[in-house]
């Protein structure tokens, strides 16, 4: 005979507070300080016992489910296990606590916005060390079979802080392409299931008749974007009608950089005439020195 199941037990999500030690199978972790939001939750930095300075990224619900949450933490970690490189952030801990998903992350120093248009760190002396590191995240990204969708200037992370870039020269600065979060395999990706980054959409998102499928070539467009933001020293920002108009691609045409042809193949509104690939990329912008 079976037995009638009852109700599932209520779920209660909990973020932590600053201070508060998180433990799980014997390891602890003091949070402290948030430091931002991404899509899908908050960051803290936090230490181990080792005293390792680390950050948390902590899942939120932001209107969704237990078990949406859950399945958005289990492809996260899958993707950061299944990309590993020199160029993308490690994760060193994933868990649950208290109805909470949390990952622990290796914790970078800056973001690439600490560098875009600081007057004392000019944009075309860094952009080779810049585009060497992300260019390369972004070609093991892609030769494993995901697009990330989501590089922006507050995803790509400096492993020094801003004191210490002033003082080291751009050889030996490391740059990686952090949350993995809405990465997808390229073959699950379209235009109905698919999440783009908020910071910029591409013109295939807005029109893919027009400009073409969403794949590997939103983080070439992406990508360039990062790029001529560095040469301008500010983030620009584009309506949908001037991207799908190809603003972005006309004002790296206006800037006077050897690395601005490159950028500019690299912002073509249709795919098919966008710098195909990663390592193409980094060709055209080696040509032009």
């Amino acid at each position: 005979m079976n037995q009638i199941q009852g109700p599932e037990p209520l779920r209660s999500f909990r973020p932590p507070q600053e201070g508060e030690v998180i433990e799980c199978l014997g390891r602890r972790y003091t949070l402290g300080r948030e430091t931002g939001h991404g899509y899908f939750g908050a960051v803290f930095q936090c230490t181990d016992e080792w005293g390792n300075d680390l950050v948390a990224k902590v899942l939120l619900p932001q209107g969704r489910t237990y078990e949406q949450v859950r399945q958005e933490w289990l492809t996260e970690l899958q993707n950061l296990k299944a990309l590993r490189h020199p160029n993308i952030t490690y994760v060193y801990d994933a868990f649950e606590c208290r109805d909470t998903f949390y990952l622990i992350i290796e914790r970078c120093a800056a973001t690439l916005v600490d560098l875009i248009g600081a007057p004392d760190l000019p944009g075309e002396d860094w952009l080779p060390a810049v585009s060497r590191d992300l260019l390369q995240a972004i070609d093991f990204i892609h030769q494993s079979g995901y697009v990330h969708k989501d590089i922006s200037p507050t995803n790509v992370l400096v492993v020094m802080s801003r004191e210490q870039l002033l003082s080291a020269p751009p050889a030996t600065v490391v740059f990686k392409v952090g949350d993995l979060g809405i990465s997808r395999l390229e073959s699950d990706i379209n235009l109905f299931n698919t999440i783009l980054a908020k910071w910029m959409h591409p013109p295939e998102f807005l029109d893919p008749e027009q400009f073409g499928a969403i794949g590997k070539p939103v983080d070439i467009y992406h990508g360039g974007l990062l790029l001529l933001s560095l040469l301008l020293g500010r983030i620009p920002q584009f309506t949908p009608e001037e991207i799908a108009a190809g603003e972005p691609r006309r004002l790296a045409e206006r800037v006077p950089s050897r690395y601005a042809p490159a950028i500019v193949r690299a912002l073509r509104r249709h795919v098919a005439f966008r710098t195909q690939t990663a390592i193409d990329f980094w060709r055209d912008l080696n040509q032009t020195q």
